[in-house]
């Protein structure tokens, strides 16, 4: 059990890290997503997606699969665009040595570990129906 001494230090924190309090500074904390792409929505239906939708539903068209396509076509899109990313920071770090940078590309693993995740699950189902 917690004691009462935690506790009350955990309620302290909590009150001390609770975001931005002006105006600037919650003006800048709402680009953070924003700095590499990753964390934003795209847009469905582009070029890049229709064309890779047309690859991987020719590839499987012999195997008669139930296989979900879209998902496995959002994946690979999404592994373009870390990779795309990641490409672009190690540029601008070689321009420009960064601390800051350099975490950055670091973090990139947060986005690029589920995706390869949910990848792996597609086409471990896949491989279970053939």
């Amino acid at each position: 059990m917690t004691s009462e001494r935690k506790i009350e230090t955990n309620r302290l924190n909590a009150k001390r890290s609770t975001g931005p309090k002006t105006n600037a500074g919650k003006a800048k904390s709402s680009r953070n997503a924003g700095q590499h792409g990753l964390s934003r929505v795209k847009a469905e239906g582009d070029a890049s997606s229709s064309c890779l939708v047309r690859a991987i539903t020719a590839g499987l068209a012999q195997q008669n699969s139930s296989l979900s396509i879209d998902d496995l076509v959002r994946a690979n899109l999404w592994l373009g665009r870390i990779r795309q990313a990641r490409y672009d920071m190690l540029v601008a770090l070689l321009e420009y040595q960064s601390p800051k940078l350099a975490k950055r590309l670091a973090g990139l693993e947060r986005y690029e570990r589920p995706v390869r995740a949910a990848q792996r699950r597609i086409l471990k189902r896949w491989l279970e129906q053939g």
